[in-house]
């Protein structure tokens, strides 16, 4: 759960919604603004922060909130 805490709050670093307001259904582009150059440096402040690797063919291919946890989960 705490891992989940930071990614949200890291989430609410690049849109204007609290991290407590953010759900798993949310879509990073249409419900959250994110553009492409946003969201690419948000992957890297995910790697930065949980000190991991993220596949780009397969991180690119992420729309909502909840994949995006999902994802994280499996590395």
């Amino acid at each position: 759960m705490e891992k989940e805490k930071q990614f949200l709050e890291i989430v609410a670093k690049y849109c204007d919604k609290p991290a407590d307001e953010l759900t798993h259904e949310m879509r990073f582009r249409e419900d959250l603004g994110f553009n492409s150059l946003a969201f690419m440096t948000f992957l890297g402040d995910i790697e930065d922060t949980f000190d991991i690797e993220l596949e780009e063919e397969e991180a690119l291919k992420i729309t909502t909130i909840g994949e995006a946890l999902d994802y994280l989960n499996t590395l």
